[in-house]
C-alpha cells in the first residue's frame, strides 16, 4: 500500500543499468474496458486504494487535507489540470508520463521526505510548488455538457495507456519540468536556473506555432512603465521627453532575457517578466510615441516539454515516446520495476 518507496527507487536504478536478471515488471495488467467500449470512469474517481496498489500521500492545499491516493488516479487529476483536454491523445499521454515521473522524482530529490512544504506529504496540489491537480468533478465543471464524457474518457485513456511508464536518465527518473509554449526553441536548464542537466538541453521546436502565446504584444504607456519601475527606489523616472534607456542586455543562446539595465536599475529577465506580467522572458521592445511595446514569444520558463509543441507533434503523427525523447535528450521511456518476490 505504501507509495513510491525506496525499493522502487533502487529497482528502477538496477532495472535499467545493473541487475536486469533480478527484476520483473510491476504486475499491473491493463484495465479492461466496460461493456460498449466505455472507459471505467470509477477507477479514476476518489476511492480507497486496493491492496498492493501504488499510492501517494497528497496534500490538497485548498482543503488543507492529506489524502492517500492511488498513483494513477492522482496522475489523471494532474493531466486534467495541467493540459487542455482538447489536445491530441499522444500529447496527453506525454503529459501523463511526465506527471508520473515528476511525482517519483519529487520523492527522490527530497531524500524520501516528499513535499518540503508539507513534510507528511509526497506531493501537493499547488501549481506554485508541485503540480496542479483537480478532481474529476472539478474537471467536468470546466467543460460543457457535450464535452464532459469525451474529455474525461480521453484523459483516462491517456493515463491508462501509459500506466507505470516514466522517463529515466541513467536509471533515475528525470526532473520532468515543462511549460506551455517555447516560442520556437526550448532552453538549456543552466541558462534559466543554476543547475545543468544533460537531458534538459534546448531543442528547436517548430510545433507550437498554433499556441495563442506564440507571439504576443503587451503595451504600456511611458507613464505606466515609469510607475512600475518606481517600485525600485533607485529608479530614474521615465518621461515622454526622456524615454527608457535599455543597456547591458544579456541573453541566453535562445534569446531569452537574462539581465538588463533600464536607466540605472539592473533587472533579471524574470524580474522584468514579473514586473510587467509578461508571458515569457523571450522578449523584445520598442518605444513608439508615448508607448513602450513588449513583444514576447512563448509562455513559461522554456525548459523541458513544450506543451503546445507536444500537441503540434501529435498532430503530425508523432507518438508520446517520440515527443518525450525530443524534449528530453538521451532519456529512456521505461516501466517502473521492482525486485522479484
Amino acid at each position: 500500500m505504501r507509495k513510491l518507496t525506496a525499493y522502487l527507487v533502487i529497482a528502477l536504478f538496477f532495472g535499467v543499468i545493473c541487475l536486469p536478471a533480478f527484476i520483473v515488471l510491476i504486475d499491473f495488467s491493463p484495465m479492461e474496458q466496460a461493456e460498449g467500449g466505455e472507459t471505467p470512469q470509477k477507477v479514476y474517481e476518489q476511492r480507497e486504494p486496493e491492496p498492493g496498489e501504488l499510492t501517494v500521500n497528497v496534500w490538497h492545499h485548498r482543503d488543507r487535507e492529506l489524502r492517500e491516493m492511488p498513483l494513477e488516479e492522482y496522475v489523471a487529476g494532474v493531466v486534467a489540470a495541467e493540459m487542455p483536454a482538447s489536445f491530441e491523445v499522444e500529447a496527453l499521454k506525454a503529459q501523463a508520463v511526465i506527471a508520473r515521473t515528476y511525482t517519483l522524482a519529487q520523492t527522490l530529490i527530497s531524500g524520501g521526505r516528499g513535499c518540503d512544504h508539507h513534510p507528511s506529504a509526497d506531493i501537493c496540489t499547488s501549481e506554485q510548488h508541485c503540480q496542479a491537480w483537480m478532481s474529476r468533478e472539478e474537471a467536468l465543471s470546466k467543460w460543457s455538457s457535450q464535452q464532459q464524457d469525451q474529455y474525461w474518457n480521453k484523459i483516462v485513456s491517456a493515463v491508462q495507456d501509459t500506466r507505470d511508464i516514466v522517463v529515466s536518465y541513467q536509471g533515475q527518473p528525470v526532473d520532468a519540468v515543462f511549460h506551455s509554449t517555447c516560442g520556437g526553441h526550448t532552453d538549456n536548464s543552466e541558462e534559466v536556473w543554476s543547475a545543468s542537466s544533460p537531458y534538459l538541453k534546448g531543442v528547436e521546436c517548430s510545433y507550437c506555432s498554433h499556441s495563442p502565446w506564440s507571439k504576443k504584444e503587451t503595451t504600456y504607456t511611458l507613464r505606466e512603465f515609469s510607475n512600475l519601475l518606481s517600485r525600485f527606489p533607485q529608479a530614474t523616472p521615465v518621461t515622454t521627453s526622456r524615454g527608457p534607456s535599455f543597456l547591458s542586455v544579456d541573453r541566453s543562446s535562445t534569446e531569452r532575457l537574462k539581465t538588463l539595465q533600464v536607466n540605472n536599475v539592473t533587472l533579471t529577465g524574470h524580474e522584468l517578466r514579473s514586473l510587467l506580467n509578461l508571458p515569457s522572458t523571450r522578449v523584445s521592445w520598442k518605444v513608439h510615441n508615448n508607448n513602450i511595446i513588449f513583444t514576447t514569444r512563448g509562455f513559461g520558463h522554456g525548459v523541458g516539454l513544450c506543451q503546445y509543441g507536444a500537441d503540434g507533434m501529435a498532430k503530425q503523427g508523432y507518438t508520446y515516446e517520440e515527443i518525450l525523447k525530443h524534449y528530453y535528450q538521451g532519456v529512456e521511456i521505461t516501466p517502473l520495476k521492482r525486485p522479484a518476490s
